[in-house]
């Protein structure tokens, strides 16, 4: 008895099969004077007139005498955003945000406004490596930070990719010199460093938009004449928004 069942149920999925696999179909009218309509037919084939409705909802009839075939066709398979994972090769981010928080040895805590570029080479998932360059204008003093950067990816699984970052660097202070105060100040820059992490939103192929949060510090320092330098430590909170390829 198994003997005879098995094989009726093997040709029972081998005729399954290529139904299952089957796409949705649409009609072609191909016209004598050279158009090609593709949609679903309204009316019989053989009905006078012929009436289609395209994709686009749009109906159009024409007479049996125009028409010169009436064909059917799978339909083609729908578009989808290249979306991959770039794995090793170069890599690109600009983000700009705020640097938000206190002012260590000062009372100014007013927010910054920052903006970086970085580019670099991907080596794998967690490793990139890059330089970067930026500007950020803090409430008394405005300077071009140029750091190295490392970077790399939580996950390499779809389109949401939380990732890494460590920065670090020399900002460069273009303040200048105040001359306007009793005692002239000049403004010299430090180092800085950064570490955070974000969230990569792939859009099509290796481009995404990005969205990261980090701690960084900025040292600076303030000169006077016959006065002891003065260190300024600007402690921030980066909130920044970007995207990346």
């Amino acid at each position: 008895m198994i003997r005879l069942l098995f094989p009726g149920v093997l040709l029972l999925l081998l005729g399954l099969e290529p139904a299952s696999a089957q796409r949705p179909t649409e009609q072609v009218l191909y016209l004598k004077n050279g158009w090609v309509l593709r949609g679903q037919l309204l009316s019989a084939p053989t009905a006078d007139p012929i009436r289609l409705q395209t994709a686009d909802r749009n109906e159009f009839v024409f007479r049996q005498a125009e028409v010169d075939s009436i064909r059917q066709r799978p339909l083609p398979p729908a578009r989808t955003l290249a979306v991959a994972y770039k794995a090793r090769g170069f890599g690109h981010f600009t983000e700009l945000g705020a640097l938000a928080g206190r002012n260590t040895s000062s009372s100014v805590n007013t927010s910054a406004f920052s903006f970086q570029t970085v580019n670099g080479y991907k080596f794998n998932q967690w490793v990139f490596a890059g330089l970067g360059v930026g500007a950020d204008l803090y409430a008394t003093q405005s300077l071009v930070p140029l750091f190295a950067s490392i970077r790399g990816d939580f996950t390499r699984r779809g389109t949401l990719l939380p990732f890494y970052f460590l920065d670090a660097g020399y900002g460069f202070n273009i303040t200048g010199k105040d001359n306007n105060l009793s005692q002239p100040v000049t403004y010299e820059g430090g180092s800085l460093w950064a570490a955070g992490a974000g969230l990569k939103v792939l859009f099509n192929n290796n481009t995404g938009f990005l969205v990261s949060l980090a701690y960084r510090t900025q040292r600076t320092t303030l000169t006077r004449e016959n006065v002891a330098p003065e260190r300024v430590v600007f402690e921030r909170i980066a909130v920044r928004a970007g995207f990346a390829f």
